[in-house]
């Protein structure tokens, strides 16, 4: 059952200077309304972090402790969130400190929602994953939403786009479809040697 296996220690906010820990870490990004914290709760199998239909809530890191061994980090989200561009500023140089100054990335889960496909920003994130030898992974949320084939060619489309380096995931959050083989690929990830993480 999806979440039975981890255990969650702390959920902190992360300040400005955060710059990683010692410990793997797995970061989730994508879209204000992609389902960034239904995933993580369906991950996890309990309501670890707030989901809210306004999207652009998580305006901070926040990292999750699980079983005292790795982090799963949370990333403000991009795009569509309705807030000045002050603010969106902010979030955007947040995301970038995280992600370039900390050491012990081991992937970069980029949320997706089937229904909308690759947009710029998630290109982006890929590309950005690419030039810092990160491992970027494509999951791609609210899967139930498609019927199987069309979700099949979608997932095709979608792997054609970014290669076969940038493994894709569909998944449910509401119906737990997928979250087993995502949960299987994470705990792979946080366990494998540190110097092959990104190959």
């Amino acid at each position: 059952m999806a979440g039975t296996r981890w255990k969650i220690v702390s959920v902190r906010k992360m300040p400005p200077e955060y710059r990683g820990t010692p410990r793997p870490a797995i970061a989730v990004a994508g879209r204000s309304n992609v389902g960034k914290s239904s995933l993580i709760n369906a991950l996890l199998g309990r309501k670890a972090v707030a989901t809210s239909k306004q999207p652009g809530r998580t305006r901070n890191v926040q990292r999750l402790l699980i079983n005292d061994h790795w982090d799963l980090v949370d990333l403000p989200g991009y795009g569509f969130a309705k807030v000045d561009e002050g603010v969106r500023v902010r979030w955007r140089d947040l995301v970038t400190d995280f992600l370039s100054d900390h050491g012990n990335l081991r992937c970069v889960l980029v949320l997706v929602d089937v229904r909308r496909g690759l947009g710029d920003l998630d290109r982006e994130m890929i590309q950005w994953c690419a030039d810092e030898g990160v491992r970027a992974s494509v999951i791609l949320t609210k899967a139930d939403k498609l019927g199987r084939g069309q979700l099949s060619r979608t997932i095709r489309e979608v792997g054609g786009q970014v290669g076969d380096k940038v493994p894709v995931f569909p998944v449910s959050a509401t119906k737990h479809d997928g979250l087993e083989f995502l949960q299987d690929a994470i705990a792979e990830w946080v366990t494998e040697d540190a110097f092959r993480s990104a190959t």
